[in-house]
């Protein structure tokens, strides 16, 4: 029984226009009961459901780039596009917004969203917008969703959705399948969750776990996942694709200083400067120690910081024992005047899965040193690009970026770096261009792997089960990491987002169930992921052990 009657959902093309300042309300219609919008449904028009795990003010990736990828979707007008995003109580609001920027409504919010999206594209984005209820998690550094997100997008209006971070917003999901919700799922991984336990829990077991588990999650729900780089786990059904783009400004920003180098002057006056959340697993421990170590080899270079983060304290003081000169300031937006005649990028992290803050460097026609890594693997392809295999090419790629005049970019790598470009690259690989292909290939190869697939089918769904019941229970979900009482929203998101029980009573909590249960569901629970993991080790075995006796017989019969 659905805990929802009425859900925030606000269309451009049919709510009038409100400044960010408003204080308006709700409108008294929502998306899926407004008559006049499902009048003008084209019910043969794919529509996509963008749902992602930040929103602005936050400058985070999974706020920036779901945006942007929700306007230039809807941009053609070939689909209608939703964008779903979380909703924070003022509690949390002030908790991860900078800036002490806070909203009294998602209708606030989201006339703050369009105005900075359309001051940075140029035009006025057709997409949709819905919110989430959301809880910020302290010890996650993230907004996980409460309650049964799937019923923001109504049954007969469920068509294809795009999960940003699918792990991330599946790990405590409890409701219907996304598979079975929607008639087509797509899954990009933005995160390399992996590297971030390793270094900031030092728990291998704990990452082990976590990788079998983002792998069933993915494969429960999804049904293809795009990974943005290598960088990150192996998922099912997956496939390797930078399909991000950078603000339209950078590349403003880069014609006009390509223009400034074509003119003879002097485009890039400042040195070098590396921009990023400011916590040490985000590159800061690298570059510091690198700067430490080779402050001889690097003499006279000056470094600028810039981030807000949990450790910027920690970092700062760091800075100033250097011998190098390294200044640290609080973050602001990347395409602030202040970066523009910075000439070199340094940027040693290898825990992101792609840096969109390199991107936006490389757009700006700047010199670009990171990592020979997987993550930066899309980047490798413009000649700004400089990469290092260790700490001594790491010093030789620093002085000759310092040393050297940036290369002017060719207008189609321009176009690489692009939004258009990144848009064409996902409808492709996600396979959205025309209709959605929903049979399986009825060659003789799957009739071959028919054995192996309905065994996956079963434990698949032997996993989806054994998980949605563990996230059923308050217990079992605060033991698996989940924030208390997110099960479902409570009476204080209820009045924020004008949620309406079925009861009529404004509050959409439900009972939890018996601790002893929810114990007992724990238990079953992680006995359940082990059985499962040695069953899954075994179905490889055979499926190789398959693969080959499928090859002997296609060279058999050749």
């Amino acid at each position: 029984m659905s805990a929802y009657l009425q859900l925030p959902c606000f269309t451009s093309r049919f709510d009038a226009a409100v400044e960010f300042s408003s204080q308006s309300s709700y409108p008294k219609g929502f998306l899926h009961k407004n008559p006049e919008i499902l009048s003008l449904m084209d019910r043969k028009q794919q529509h996509i459901a963008i749902f992602t795990t930040a929103s602005l003010p936050w400058l985070t990736g999974t706020a920036v780039n779901p945006l942007f990828r929700a306007a230039y979707l809807a941009k053609d007008g070939e689909r209608r596009v939703t964008l779903v995003i979380p909703w924070l109580s003022l509690i949390d609001q002030k908790r991860v917004y900078p800036g002490n920027i806070t909203f009294t409504s998602p209708k606030e919010q989201e006339a703050y969203v369009r105005w900075w999206l359309e001051d940075r594209t140029g035009f006025t984005s057709t997409f949709d917008t819905c919110f989430y209820p959301g809880k910020f998690a302290a010890d996650k550094k993230s907004i996980l969703a409460v309650g049964d997100i799937t019923e923001i997008i109504p049954d007969e209006e469920a068509d294809i959705a795009v999960l940003e971070e699918p792990e991330h917003l599946t790990w405590f999901h409890h409701g219907k399948r996304w598979k079975a919700k929607f008639r087509f799922v797509v899954g990009i991984v933005h995160t390399n969750y992996l590297e971030y336990v390793k270094r900031e829990k030092n728990d291998r077991l704990q990452a082990f776990l976590l990788e079998f588990v983002n792998s069933w999650l993915a494969r429960v729900h999804c049904h293809k996942v795009i990974r943005l780089s290598a960088a990150t786990q192996e998922y099912p059904n997956s496939i390797v694709c930078n399909v991000h783009g950078v603000n339209p400004k950078f590349l403003e920003i880069g014609k006009k200083k390509m223009e400034q180098q074509q003119n003879g002057n002097k485009a890039f006056t400042k040195g070098a400067y590396y921009i990023g959340r400011m916590v040490w697993s985000k590159g800061y421990e690298e570059l510091l120690g690198l700067l430490d170590i080779y402050h001889k080899e690097l003499a006279g270079l000056e470094m600028d910081l810039y981030g807000n983060g949990e450790d910027f304290d920690q970092i700062q003081r760091a800075a100033k024992k250097l011998k190098l000169v390294v200044r640290v300031y609080p973050g602001r937006d990347h395409a602030d005047p202040i970066f523009h005649d910075y000439k070199v990028f340094l940027n040693p992290s290898t825990t992101d899965v792609v840096c969109t803050a390199t991107a936006e460097a490389l757009a700006m026609g700047k010199i670009v040193v990171c990592a020979n890594h997987h993550s930066n693997d899309f980047f490798k392809q413009f000649p700004n690009c400089r990469t290092y295999d260790d700490r001594n090419g790491f010093v030789e790629a620093t002085l000759k970026a310092l040393a050297e005049e940036p290369a002017q970019p060719t207008d189609a790598q321009t176009h690489q770096l692009s939004w258009e470009s990144a848009t064409e690259r996902f409808l492709q690989v996600a396979e959205l261009v025309g209709d959605v292909v929903t049979e399986r290939s009825k060659s003789p190869s799957r009739h071959l792997e028919s054995e192996s697939l309905n065994s996956k089918r079963i434990i698949e769904d032997a996993f989806g089960y054994l998980h949605y019941v563990a996230s059923g229970f308050e217990t079992s979900r605060r033991a698996l990491g989940a924030i208390p009482g997110s099960l479902q929203p409570d009476e204080q998101l209820c009045k924020e987002l004008g949620l309406v029980t079925e009861l009529g009573k404004g509050h959409c909590h439900r009972p939890n169930g018996s601790r002893f249960g929810s114990v007992l569901v724990l238990v079953g629970s992680v006995i359940g992921v082990l059985f499962l993991k040695s069953v899954t080790l075994k179905l490889s075995v055979n499926a190789r052990v398959g693969s080959n006796k499928h090859a002997l017989l296609r060279l058999h019969l050749a």
